[in-house]
This record gives C-alpha cells, sequence and structure tokens, in this order.
C-alpha cells in the first residue's frame, strides 16, 4: 500500500522526471500531470560514514538524485550529504559510500572532475565511482548532473575548478 499525489510538470521537465522516479514510482499521465503513487513505503536509507553522523530526520517529499552516489531520496537528505563531502573535501579526507568497498589503491595520475559532487580526482576514481554507483545504488552521473547546480548553489562554497562552473 503506497501514498498518491500529483505533480504538475512543464513538457521539457516530464522525461527527466519519468526517468528519475520511474525506480520507486508508478507513473500515470492525465493532461500535462503526473499522479505518483509510491511503491516502497518507508524504504531503508543507504549506509553513511559514521563521522557524518546521523542523517536528517525530517525530509522534504521528493525524490531526487542523491549526492555521493548513494542513490535516489530526498533533496535534504542529498544537501546533508553534500554538506558532509564537502566537510571532508576541506579536512583532506574524502569518504565514499561504505557500500562501495576500498576505492582502487592503484590510480592514474590525471586530474578531473569526479562525479557525485566529491570535488577532482583520478580517471580510475571517477570510473570507479560511477560504476560502483550504478552496480550499488542504480545512480547514474548524468541523474546527479542534472541537479548538481542547486546543491552548488545552496552550499555556499563551490569546489568545482572555474571551467565546470561555466
Amino acid at each position: 500500500q503506497g501514498h498518491c499525489f500529483w505533480l504538475k510538470l512543464s513538457r521539457h521537465r516530464r522525461v527527466t522526471a519519468r526517468r528519475m522516479l520511474s525506480r520507486a514510482f508508478a507513473l500515470a499521465p492525465l493532461s500535462g500531470a503526473f499522479l505518483l503513487c509510491s511503491m516502497q513505503v518507508g524504504a531503508a536509507l543507504p549506509e553513511f560514514p559514521r563521522s557524518w553522523g546521523a542523517p536528517p530526520q525530517v525530509m522534504t517529499m521528493d525524490y531526487v538524485p542523491l549526492a555521493g552516489g548513494y542513490g535516489h531520496g530526498s533533496g535534504s537528505l542529498s544537501h546533508w550529504i553534500f554538506a558532509n563531502i564537502q566537510k571532508d573535501q576541506s579536512s583532506g579526507q574524502l569518504q565514499f559510500p561504505p557500500a562501495f568497498g576500498e576505492p582502487p589503491l592503484v590510480q592514474t595520475r590525471d586530474l578531473r572532475q569526479l562525479p557525485f559532487g566529491y570535488g577532482q580526482g583520478s580517471g580510475t576514481l571517477a570510473k570507479w565511482l560511477a560504476t560502483r554507483a550504478k552496480e550499488v545504488y542504480g545512480e547514474s552521473p548524468e541523474e546527479f548532473d542534472d541537479v548538481s547546480a542547486s546543491l552548488y548553489k545552496h552550499a555556499g562554497k563551490d569546489f568545482r575548478p572555474p571551467d565546470v562552473v561555466q
């Protein structure tokens, strides 16, 4: 048994919303609006690094790709994850989802933008993050890229290189 609510979307946002919501919601189009009915009620949260503390208990009722490659969930949860990733970046100790396992020990010496808001790192690490996020949580870097600008905007501190921001 699930919950249903109406969502009115503009035409160009329907395709993105359908793709993002298809894993957890059944969509029924009706004259430019969508009736969203949840199929998974009370889904468990992913495991986070212990140093981050407990995730927020009150969350928004939206469904977005989560920062860090943690799958999909509430926008407030994504902001909490992103804030913790930024703290980790500031301290120089990035932490990845525990479910991903250990990152590759041998990495290339190139420097590129890492997916899911992790800043910069090697191409090997970028590929490992993208692969593990897809395998473990079903999230792709492209999905997160669609919503990442709002996270950077609200974070107050943008760790992306200038050529990525433009």
